[in-house]
């Protein structure tokens, strides 16, 4: 049996969006049933139905809620909320339940509550709300003890939350409210607990859940078999033989070699304003940041259509310095991105050519002309359209096969760069419905049209629900069977817990360097200063690098990273091991030192050094 209801603007709440403070804690499916609640009086009615919209109204337009059974939890039924589109003011969508017990000043409450995506668009797959416990305090002003984020992915996770409220209420009761309006989406929330454990409870003995995910222990299976690809297809042979003057082998020469850039693509996206800037020591610490631990890089946002027309001399002056910059580095440029196929994300005078196809065609392929002809010599690849599961105004006027003239009039203007399509959903599904599907099915349409596609592009933007390893890995299998290379082009996790997040981010660049179908990780962004996301961010705004910045570093340079010495045998041979990419090799003999930089790639045969 299910309840109708929708959803409209209640009134103005004091905190902005922008204020609020999110923080996911979630237990995995499987852990669910350990949580015990804790002693204590509880302040919600038993019956789901105490939780009423926010305000009812006939027009179901902005969203709904639905009470809905449930099989299989140990709670019969559940919350189904959908947000059909963000309202005016987006997160005063939701739900209510007033409290049926008073509290005071310094008492400690529980809130706990299981939950589940059901159909979301965010670029990370999940559903995203927010609890928020409200009171009026003594001067009749509103007051928030609780106000916390929390997503969820496919299965049932627990989020469990301890907290102390800090002001009086002056009307007895309080309001325990679940906002889910920020984006379209729907999920359900079922199993909601709030109880009173009193002024003298130990907050820190409460039930709190910490978010895992599936194959987060030391010694899940996928960890071996991840190593031993890695082993197998990172790694090769390095034989190096030292002669002399007259080709004779060197026997017992100190061979010393020592790796200086990965040939798998370690990058970010970045502004070049940033590494341009040479008045402030942040400026100093961008250009070293990148230099150091990336070999390609990515603009954010020069190169977006909107932007692009929009640059001012300076502003193209700009873009073509970091490019010099970077080249003198040997530091690979991507291009994204040409066309993002949506009214909202292309130049505004399009939206007046809807009408007039033969027009927006001919203004989608001028713009690809003037961008391949500035830029074709400088880019090692271009993400030529983006995200097209949710952006496709372009293409409703323009029909589907619009995308490989694309592609083509890409690689007419610029038949040296490789090619990509680009988008936030190769890890979302498997159904046939489901976003990962569609983007499946565009690449191989793309393929099957002759398109000249070189590259998979997915973004990888995580929150607080992330996949297995197992998972993902499943899902570059499935894609890498298209038969071109897959890269991570926009990867971060956005979650306040910092433990996930490195967490995260060790198992996930685990995971991608151990396939063989990927040929790169990109980060969208590395400083808190220049990030979409803060605090996603592998350094904080003063330079000093987070957890699963440090992770991400301890595995790029030091679990990844081969240094070696030893002698050349009697047939001047010396044959070490070593990740594929640029090393200086050193040879030391009878007093004579030699430094060359050579390139480790797989199939490597011997080279020769001479010892002059």
């Amino acid at each position: 049996m299910k309840h109708f209801w929708s959803i409209a603007i209640v009134s103005f709440y004091s905190a902005c969006l922008g204020c609020l403070q999110f923080q996911n804690t979630t237990f995995a499916a499987d852990t669910v049933a350990a949580i015990i609640p804790p002693v204590g009086v509880s302040l919600l009615p038993a019956e789901i139905s105490a939780f009423k919209p926010a305000i009812h109204v006939e027009d179901q337009s902005i969203g709904r809620v639905e009470s809905v059974e449930v099989v299989g939890r140990t709670f019969p039924d559940a919350l189904h909320l959908t947000a059909v589109r963000p309202g005016p003011m987006p997160w005063q969508i939701g739900v209510n339940a007033k409290t049926i017990a008073p509290i005071r000043k310094g008492d400690v409450l529980w809130v706990s509550f299981q939950s589940r995506r059901i159909e979301s668009r965010q670029e990370t797959g999940e559903a995203v709300a927010e609890v928020t416990l409200m009171q009026k305090n003594e001067a009749g002003k509103e007051v928030r003890p609780l106000s916390r984020g929390f997503s969820c992915g496919p299965e049932w996770t627990q989020t469990s939350i301890p907290f102390v409220v800090k002001n009086d209420s002056a009307v007895g009761e309080a309001t325990l409210s679940i906002r889910f309006g920020r984006v379209a989406q729907s999920l359900e929330v079922g199993g909601i607990a709030l109880i009173n454990c009193g002024p003298d409870a130990e907050i820190a003995g409460l039930p709190r859940t910490i978010t895992r995910y599936e194959g987060h222990a030391p010694d899940a299976p996928w960890r071996i078999a991840a190593a031993e690809r890695i082993e197998c297809i990172r790694k090769g042979d390095f034989p190096i033989r030292v002669v002399d003057a007259d080709g004779n082998p060197v026997a017992d020469a100190q061979v010393s070699i020592r790796m200086r850039r990965h040939a798998f693509a370690w990058g970010s996206a970045f502004n070049p304003r940033h590494l341009l800037d040479e008045k402030t020591h942040d400026g100093e610490k961008y250009r070293e940041v990148i230099e150091n631990h990336f070999n390609k890089v990515v603009f954010e946002n020069d190169l977006k259509w909107e932007k692009w027309i929009g640059h001012k001399p300076e502003d193209r002056q700009r873009v073509s310095t970091a490019i010099d910059w970077l080249a003198a580095r040997n530091i690979a440029v991507r291009g994204h991105v040409m066309v993002w196929p949506s009214w909202e994300h292309t130049p505004a005078f399009l939206r007046e050519l809807e009408s007039k196809p033969d027009e927006l065609r001919a203004a989608v392929a001028a713009h690809i002309a003037r961008q391949t002809s500035a830029y074709r010599d400088h880019l090692l690849e271009w993400d030529v359209i983006n995200e097209v599961h949710a952006n496709h105004d372009l293409i409703d006027v323009l029909g589907r096969d619009v995308m490989v003239e694309w592609f083509q009039l890409a690689q007419k203007g610029a038949p040296d760069v490789k090619l990509f399509y680009n988008d936030y959903t190769l890890f979302h599904g498997t159904t046939p419905q489901s976003p990962s599907q569609h983007f499946y099915d565009l690449v191989k349409f793309l393929i099957d049209k002759g398109a000249p596609i070189h590259g998979i592009g997915e973004q990888g933007h995580f929150g607080g629900n992330p996949p297995g390893p197992a998972q993902i890995i499943e899902a570059l299998d499935r894609f890498g069977s298209l038969g071109i290379p897959i890269q991570i082009t926009e990867f971060d996790i956005d979650t306040p817990d910092e433990q996930l997040q490195a967490d995260f981010t060790r198992d996930f660049t685990i995971a991608v360097f151990s396939h063989p179908a990927v040929m790169g990780m990109m980060h969208w962004g590395f400083w808190e200063n220049s990030h979409w996301k803060p605090s996603a961010a592998l350094w904080r705004k003063d330079w000093t690098l987070r957890p699963h910045g440090q992770a991400w570093i301890d595995l790029v340079t030091k679990t990844w990273w081969t240094n070696a010495d030893g002698r050349t045998s009697a047939s001047g041979e010396f044959k070490p091991r070593g990740f594929f990419g640029d090393y200086d090799v050193t040879i030391t003999h009878q007093q004579k030192s030699r430094t060359l930089r050579m390139k480790h790639q797989p199939g490597a045969i011997l080279q020769t050094i001479t010892m002059q």
